[in-house]
Order: structure tokens, then C-alpha cells, then sequence
């Protein structure tokens, strides 16, 4: 992460919070890719998924992931995403 993003990802107080960024979530993303070696068409999949709704989003049109919970922060207008939606979604693209 770079220096930038580390900045603004304290200024905007998500530790401890529930929330995650984009970048949060594409490196959560890459873990779980990097775990399973053999199925990481599967996991380019799911990233490519992921940064199609974060781009909607972004764009302020609606989501087409259902399962993942967002708002917007306050002051950044950043899409952050609860932990909670993120590990639901990832677990019904897995399994």
C-alpha cells in the first residue's frame, strides 16, 4: 500500500470499524487467489467482478452484487464495504 493510501486510510478511521476499502478487498481478494494456485482463472473472476461493481458504484448507478453492503464515507465519498458483506459474497462466489 502505498504512503498515500495508508494516509488516507487512517484519516478516514476504518480501523476497528468494519469497513473496508476497494483496495481492502482486491487484496483480500489476491489472498485467497494465491492460495489456491491451480484455480486462479476462478480468482481473476472474482476480482474482475468485484472491480466491475466497484466501478458502477463509483459511478453512482446500482450494484449488481446483491450480497455486498456498502455506504459511502462522509467526508471522502469513498464506496467502503462492511467486512461482514464481504465475507458473504466471497463465500457464495467460492463455494
Amino acid at each position: 500500500m502505498g504512503v498515500r493510501s495508508a494516509m488516507k486510510k487512517e484519516l478516514m478511521g476504518l480501523e476497528g470499524s468494519g469497513f473496508m476499502t476497494a483496495d481492502d478487498v482486491r487484496s483480500e481478494l489476491s489472498k485467497i487467489v494465491k492460495k489456491v494456485p491451480d484455480r486462479s482463472d476462478r480468482g481473476f473472476s472474482l476480482i474482475s467482478r468485484f472491480n466491475d461493481n466497484h466501478s458502477q458504484l463509483s459511478c453512482g448507478e446500482n450494484s449488481k452484487e446483491k450480497l455486498l453492503e456498502f455506504q459511502r464515507h462522509r467526508l471522502f465519498k469513498d464506496v467502503l464495504y462492511t467486512r461482514k458483506s464481504v465475507d458473504a459474497w466471497l463465500d457464495s462466489q467460492v463455494n
